[in-house]
């Protein structure tokens, strides 16, 4: 339940705090008092975005706190699957700074909108007369006769699934596109990888054939190189060995006298091994090294393939062509593997299609059990609302397509006339008619949920005389299982609550002000004379007021 409320700089209202009691609460003011405020007050706290150019003062920080009494295993639950720490009373706060930046907290513990949302759609429930017309709303009719069917397990556990199917089935129809355009570029892809395969490419082949390109495009300058370093050092009358040898037998006869010429001649004597050494190499060389026109023609060719293939895949480094091949390759591959992948998301959406099917049929089949349960309760209210030729019709029917809801289709028609068919709700003329219609919806959908807090702003417009003592009447029911707040004109509704609160407004510093109060016995009958005389009470009126209080 709501146990206080406590508004601070909103709209008109400066400073407010109001406790409410179990059972049957009843607020009633002129027009413009600032019923509504509360209302909109309430809301915040509960989710609502606020109109900040209308309803935030932004010289002063605006604050809206609310204590509720709750500790059901399931709010409990729902705190533990939310990671807040669960206290009772559960505390919720909103604040709006002078700049206009929203801050929310339960239990002092900073949440999102959506966090608090979740919160409080748990704790407190609005129905006001501007929302009549959700009563055609598609999700909402689900939700009334899912809440009347006591779906709410099945209907968890279906969406779940539903989630599941749709994100499954996303995947798959991305595969598949993704396959298909993988498909077009298999041929191209096939052909670039047997390009590659032909030239059978292997790691620093580039660096080899270069050093032997090298080699044979100058070997005829090797071989004359060679020839002459041979001729020059070993193989002529004047070679370089020969008068290294002169100079060496020159020495040998003065090893004796001195040591210095003992030293040059064993340093002749390892140049001449050396020079004999690289003259034998030389010569080799010359021998190796032929002009091999065929292998030249060979590897000028290899090397124009690999370079015409760097420059087709716009690569520069032999090592990055292979990278290149590398990539063409497992794409061509992925191509095989993304259809063992389609398989086995396309058994996912199989299974979860076979499961949503079957919690489908058994929400359906729940549905149409309800109904005609739910049509009979809706008129049996109706018929208690001076509406007793009314006829309501639930039109439910399974269809092959799937939404969060399963796979029916539900539309509820009604009519308020003898010789006249049941219709959309959205073709209802009457305001009054909607509006009771709106009221008997509200009293069943109360007494199907699990919420403490139920109020009703103003449900009952439209409506007048025993009609109004009716609604008072169905309202009491109500909050014999819940908390009902009712905000209402009629005084046949305000004499019917248990606890009677009084909207009013005043002006001070040229500023208006919003204030409220809980009526005292004296004070309630004078109220309720007011609203059904006017200001000027007679003692008629009076006495009206105490015998509508003691009927109620």
């Amino acid at each position: 339940m709501l146990k206080r409320l406590s508004i601070h700089n909103f709209a008109i209202i400066k400073q407010l705090h109001v406790s409410f009691h179990e059972g049957y609460n009843v607020i009633t003011g002129e027009t413009g008092a600032g019923k509504s405020i509360l209302i909109d007050a309430l809301g915040l706290i509960l989710g609502d975005r606020a109109d900040l150019k209308s309803q935030i003062d932004a010289s002063e920080k605006c604050v809206i706190e609310g204590e509720f009494l709750n500790e059901s295993s399931s709010i409990q639950k729902l705190f533990e699957q939310m990671e807040l720490d669960f206290e009772s009373p559960i505390i919720i706060r909103r604040e709006f700074s002078k700049q206009g930046k929203s801050r929310a907290f339960v239990n002092d513990t900073p949440v999102t909108v959506v966090q608090l949302k979740k919160v409080t759609e748990n704790l407190v429930s609005i129905h006001s007369q501007h929302e009549n017309m959700v009563l055609s709303d598609a999700d909402f009719q689900f939700n009334l006769l899912d809440t009347f069917a006591q779906n709410k397990e099945v209907l968890f556990a279906y969406q779940k699934v539903f989630t599941s199917f749709k994100q499954e089935e996303k995947m798959l129809i991305e595969l598949k596109k993704k396959q298909s355009e993988m498909l077009k570029e298999k041929d191209y892809l096939t052909f670039l990888v047997n390009e590659f395969d032909s030239l059978q490419l292997k790691s620093g082949e580039e660096s080899e054939i270069d050093k032997e390109l090298q080699l044979l495009n100058h070997a005829e300058q090797i071989k004359q190189t060679a020839e002459y370093a041979g001729v020059s050092i070993s193989d002529s009358e004047q070679s370089v060995i020969v008068v290294l040898t002169a100079v060496k037998q020159k020495l040998k006869g003065m090893t004796s006298f001195s040591e210095v010429c003992n030293a040059l001649y064993e340093r002749v004597s390892s140049v001449i091994i050396e020079l004999k050494d690289i003259a034998n190499e030389a010569n080799d060389l010359l021998e190796k090294v032929g002009t091999d026109q065929s292998r030249l023609e060979e590897l000028n060719d290899r090397m124009n393939a690999i370079y015409q293939l760097k420059r087709k895949h716009n690569v520069n480094d032999y090592e990055e062509l292979l990278a290149v091949y590398e990539t063409i390759a497992n794409q061509l591959n992925g191509i095989g593997s993304i259809e063992q992948q389609i398989d086995e998301s396309q058994k996912k959406v199989n299974e979860a299609l076979k499961e949503m099917s079957k919690l489908a049929k058994n929400l359906h089949q729940s549905r149409t059990k309800s109904a005609s349960l739910l049509k009979l309760e809706i008129e049996h209210y109706l018929h208690q609302l001076e509406m007793p030729k009314s006829v309501v019709m639930f039109e439910l029917s399974e269809t092959e397509s799937f939404n969060e809801f399963g796979n029916s289709n539900l539309a509820i028609k009604f009519s308020a006339n003898v010789g006249i068919a049941p219709q959309a709700l959205d073709k209802v003329a009457s305001g009054g008619e909607l509006s009771r219609l709106a009221l008997a919806i509200r009293t069943i959908e109360a007494k199907s949920n699990q919420l403490g807090t139920l109020i009703f702003d103003e449900i009952d417009t439209g409506v007048s005389g025993k009609v109004a003592a009716n609604i008072g009447f169905m309202f009491k029911s109500i909050a014999q299982h819940h908390q009902l707040i009712a905000i209402t004109h009629l005084p046949q509704v305000a004499a019917s609550g248990q606890y009677h609160y009084f909207v009013s407004k005043s002006e001070k510093d040229n500023k208006t002000y919003t204030q409220i109060h809980q009526l005292s016995e004296t004070e309630r009958v004078e109220q309720l004379a007011n609203m059904l005389s006017g200001n000027a009470i007679s003692e008629s009126a009076m006495q009206n007021a105490k015998e509508l209080l003691r009927q109620a």
